[in-house]
């Protein structure tokens, strides 16, 4: 599909244009990296409690949930921009209205 980082959403191909949008739009990865963190800090505050280090608990809980809620907002903000990328272009192309979703 070449360059996706102006309008990742495949218009002509598929019934379905946001069909792995995670992997052609290259601003979603930060959101990936995120949830990378989170889970890590997920991992490591049960890895802490469970060998009674409690001094760790409060920076690997805070490590889950600052990742976990910057990612949710990283996803929420590429969403956004990718809807008001989409209905830029079907305000462009009047005669290609919006797809129904496949059930």
């Amino acid at each position: 599909m070449g360059d996706t980082h102006h309008d990742p959403t495949d218009y002509s191909r598929t019934t379905q244009p946001h069909a792995g949008i995670v992997m052609k739009d290259n601003f979603f990865w930060p959101g990936l990296i995120l949830l990378v963190v989170a889970v890590f800090g997920m991992i490591s505050t049960a890895v802490a409690a469970s060998y009674r280090h409690y001094e760790w608990l409060t920076t690997t809980v805070l490590i889950a949930v600052l990742g976990g809620g910057r990612r949710m907002k990283r996803k929420m903000v590429e969403h956004r921009r990718v809807a008001r990328i989409e209905e830029q272009w079907y305000e462009a192309h009047p005669d290609s209205g919006p797809r129904q979703r496949a059930a």
